[in-house]
């Protein structure tokens, strides 16, 4: 029984590993001068974006200062590296999302969320596979 648990652990490991999805939270600011706050995470394989095509889903989140989600925000986005799907996006719930597709260079992508006067980061990984 042991031994059928620790190859079970062991499976769970090395898929979570290979499949696991990474959400990089790396900045959430606010308020800003319309009182909101704004928060962007990018979701991804575990090891990063594979060069040459491969993606990861950025979230951004708006709310108020009473932590109400704010629809109809409007987002702009930019990226070092690679393309972003939409670089103007408008939040409905509060949320709005697009894709970061990796080109040929590898490094890290700093996406950066602007909303009112304030400004929100995250770091994605675009690795060589």
């Amino acid at each position: 029984m042991k031994h059928t648990r620790n190859k079970f652990l062991g499976l769970v490991t090395v898929l979570s590993i290979l499949f696991g999805c990474t959400a990089d939270v790396n900045n959430i600011t606010g308020p800003s001068n319309l009182g909101n706050t704004l928060a962007i995470s990018a979701f991804f394989g575990s090891g990063g974006v594979p060069v040459g095509g491969g993606a990861a889903t950025v979230r951004v989140e708006v709310t108020n200062s009473s932590g109400q989600a704010v629809d109809g925000a409007t987002v702009t986005l930019t990226t070092t590296l690679g393309t972003l799907g939409s670089v103007s996006l408008t939040t409905a719930g509060g949320v709005a999302t697009t894709t970061l597709t990796a080109g040929t260079d590898a490094g890290n992508a700093f996406v950066v969320a602007t909303v009112d006067n304030v400004t929100a980061t995250a770091v994605v990984p675009i690795v060589v596979i």
